[in-house]
């Protein structure tokens, strides 16, 4: 019983003494609340990222971003498109932009809705292996992966495509008009 009592008592006096665990999380090298990234090119701005908090871990070049909008701009420096999205993750050494959870791409004339995108600022697209579903007007088209420019004018989706469509040209004339070519000219 006595002996029993010593290693007891030796034992909860050694786990006493234990340093407490140092956790192995990785620490921020910076926190910004309601920041702003511009990207730009030769001096020209590409795009604006604004985040509700961006979390900087500058060692791994990743910034972690909260509640992201971005606005795209074409090379003429002029808007083009907005991106939103729940995350994203900035490399900017390596000029890459990635963003999900309810990614929406839109513009004037197009809507884009998936879970993840990533943009690439040196080829000037936006991809994803996700489901995409693309409304233009009361056109829709579905399906998995896609590479689009961020204006979303040639759209490329890759696998499963869907679509409904509503305005569809019934004449060729019809057609070259929504294409804004000019009437073809009758040889004699």
């Amino acid at each position: 019983m006595i002996i029993l009592a010593v290693i007891l008592g030796f034992s909860c006096s050694s786990q006493e003494n234990q340093p407490e665990k140092i956790t192995t999380e990785k620490i921020p090298s910076s926190i910004l609340e309601d920041a702003t990234i511009i990207f730009t090119t030769e001096g020209k701005k590409e795009a604006v990222i604004y985040a509700d908090t961006l979390i900087n871990f500058e060692a791994e070049d990743s910034t972690i971003a909260k509640n992201v909008k971005v606005d795209f701009y074409n090379e003429f420096g002029e808007y083009s498109s907005t991106l939103t999205s729940d995350e994203g993750l900035v490399r900017q050494k390596k000029n890459v932009f990635s963003v999900w959870g309810n990614v929406v791409v839109e513009n004037d004339t197009a809507r884009l809705d998936t879970q993840s995108l990533r943009w690439d600022p040196n080829t000037k697209l936006i991809t994803t292996e996700d489901f995409v579903k693309l409304r233009r007007g009361t056109d829709v088209l579905t399906g998995y992966g896609m590479r689009a420019d961020n204006r979303l004018e040639n759209v490329q989706i890759l696998r499963d495509v869907e679509g409904e469509f509503t305005d569809v040209p019934e004449t060729e004339k019809e057609l070259d008009e929504l294409e804004g070519k000019p009437e073809k000219e009758i040889e004699p």
